[in-house]
């Protein structure tokens, strides 16, 4: 599927991605279930994010991280949690931190459940990163009929979209990427 629509309608501006707390959990194959965020499926483990509500199945050898998104754990009932292309984990868990100095009780008992699901638990402050190219899906582009994207890892499924959301470019020649929440993008980004 494609997401030429976006960038026919859409308008690539810069953002540098803000230092985000994350936390790798292990490799996807080895989690144990969440109710309501992980759980096993026909031999494979699947992880509802906010991106796939319904669930997504990522490659069963990558790492999962979850986020803390300014203060939040949860953002609208679920975790920020995903498993990031195997290039990105090192530089996003390559500043270990102290949980227990970083958050809060109450944060700590809201990553509970995840933490207990995890494999192996390595807290990092992952660091900024300059130069980020995006287009913000405004309400002119939803009028205009540009209402769902296909992330780069889940390529023949639809994401819906909303004004607000952000749609991160990883090739524009390939027109591939993923969308990111319009909530979840404000506690991660900065516009340059």
């Amino acid at each position: 599927m494609t997401n030429a629509s976006i960038f026919e309608k859409g308008t690539i501006v810069t953002a540098t991605k803000l230092q985000v707390l994350t936390i790798g959990l292990g490799e996807v194959s080895k989690l144990k279930d969440v109710q309501g965020t992980i759980r096993h499926e026909n031999g494979k483990v699947v992880i509802v994010t906010k991106e796939q509500p319904e669930g997504c199945v990522y490659e069963q050898d990558r790492t999962v991280v979850v986020r803390v998104i300014g203060d939040k754990v949860l953002m609208d009932g679920l975790y920020d949690i995903y498993a990031p292309d195997h290039s990105k984990v090192e530089k996003l868990l390559s500043n270990p931190i102290s949980l227990e100095e970083e958050l809060t009780e109450e944060q700590i008992e809201e990553l509970n459940p995840v933490l207990e699901a995890a494999s192996e638990i390595r807290p990092s402050m992952a660091p900024a990163e300059h130069g980020r190219r995006v287009i913000i899906i405004t309400d002119e582009m939803i009028s205009e009929g540009v209402t769902q994207c296909y992330n780069e890892w889940e390529p023949e499924t639809a994401t819906k979209l909303y004004p607000g959301d952000v749609f991160v470019v990883s090739d524009e020649n390939q027109m591939t990427g993923y969308r990111i929440g319009k909530d979840e993008f404000a506690g991660t980004h900065a516009l340059e």
